[in-house]
């Protein structure tokens, strides 16, 4: 396009998209990381293999604060700000409006569902659930993050649409 020209609302909406992009790209990149790699180091032979993990790294320590919940408005502001300024793209909008609430949702379930039971797991370096307790709760964190690898899939790829979607020049 060129000689066309993007209005203010338009560059805005654009550095939004960019933002949104690259933070769910690497929330994505981690949770594959996470699912891949260090999943199966505390999920081998629970709930010995839990415990092994917990007590020999630093994962509680460093990892989890880096990943954890205070870095969850930086998913969730972006996509919202994009569908904000962008609401006037008409064939833009229902991707924004998909990947919103695929992020919204997707962080609700990891803030209400996921994370209480990653503190109960954590806590088990001390013991107090019986094996077979810490088994179940090792499968139906997984299945949880399988569910919720899968929404926000969704929504990036509808985030992605977007993204790769030209911008209507300013005269419209």
């Amino acid at each position: 396009m060129a000689g066309d020209s993007l209005t203010t609302r338009d560059t805005i909406t654009l550095v939004f998209l960019w933002i949104a992009v690259l933070s769910w790209g690497i929330w994505i990149g981690g949770t594959i990381y996470q699912m891949l790699v260090i999943v199966p180091m505390w999920s081998a032979s629970p709930p010995e293999s839990l415990r092994g993990f917990l007590t020999r790294t630093d994962f509680l320590h460093h990892v989890v604060k880096f990943f954890g919940p205070r870095w969850m408005p930086l998913r969730v502001l972006p996509v919202w700000a994009a569908l904000f300024c962008g609401w006037n793209l008409r064939a833009h909008r229902p991707f924004l409006i998909a990947a919103a609430f695929c992020v919204t949702i997707g962080v609700v379930f990891t803030m209400a569902y996921i994370y209480p039971i990653n503190a109960i797991l954590f806590d088990q370096v001390s013991g107090n659930l019986s094996d077979e307790e810490i088994r179940a709760l090792l499968r139906q964190w997984i299945l949880a993050d399988r569910a919720r690898l899968f929404l926000i899939s969704v929504g990036y790829l509808a985030l992605l649409r977007a993204f790769s979607m030209a911008m209507p020049p300013s005269g419209r």
